[in-house]
């Protein structure tokens, strides 16, 4: 009896161990950046961007979709990247981060990334802004993200178990450390090659003059 119990010990012990292991060579493991500082948190294999990582002029911003205030720049932040989005020297980057006080924001995250991965990114990212007042009160938000993939022609299955099992989540918590090694505390927050603009309403000026800039 005894010999049993120690080899079942020890096979628990075997699991857990190759647990960690695995967990540790995961190719999405959040990492943290006490250490790092401007753009180098910028950018994550997973990061979505309108542009290259070295265009002349990068725009990011740190963002969530329940905010009201992100919401309320949506259209100014839309209307800037649509201008453009053709120019090769202009990048625009979104972050998540949710934010605590906002109980769906995480999970509309998540739509978001699942969505990506599926090439709708942009897409996901416009309806939940454009409709926030349609599923941000809601108990559960996930059926109204689900009838927006249907709306975007995604593999509705794959996007439900995403959510289902927070396929993305590790991608979300590394955007909200990199946030807050920026010194992130608030949404919406963007860069400007590195600095930070404190009213969206000055971005399309302040693009344009860097662009123009020699």
């Amino acid at each position: 009896m005894i010999k049993r119990i120690l080899i079942l010990i020890l096979i628990l012990a075997a699991v857990v161990g190759i647990g960690f292991w695995l967990k540790s060579i995961s190719p999405n493991k959040v990492v943290s950046n006490a250490n790092l500082t401007g753009d180098k948190v910028y950018f994550r294999p997973y990061t979505y961007m309108t542009g290259k990582t070295d265009a002349k002029v990068t725009l990011v911003e740190f963002g969530d979709y329940q905010c009201p205030f992100c919401a309320a720049a949506h259209p100014t932040v839309k209307t800037l990247v649509d201008k453009y989005k053709s120019n090769p020297d202009f990048n625009f980057i979104f972050r998540e981060f949710p934010l605590s006080q906002h109980p769906n924001a995480q999970a509309a995250a998540e739509a978001a990334e699942s969505a990506g991965v599926q090439g709708k990114y942009w897409e996901m990212h416009d309806l939940l802004y454009d409709h926030q007042n349609d599923w941000s009160g809601t108990f559960n938000p996930n059926s109204t993200f689900e009838s927006y993939a249907q709306q975007l022609g995604l593999d509705g299955s794959k996007f439900k178990t995403d959510l289902e099992t927070g396929a993305y989540i590790d991608n979300i918590t590394q955007d909200e450390l990199d946030g807050e090694a920026l010194g992130v505390n608030a949404t919406p927050t963007f860069y400007l090659n590195g600095h930070q603009i404190s009213d969206y309403k000055t971005l399309d000026a302040s693009v344009s003059a860097a662009l123009g800039a020699k």
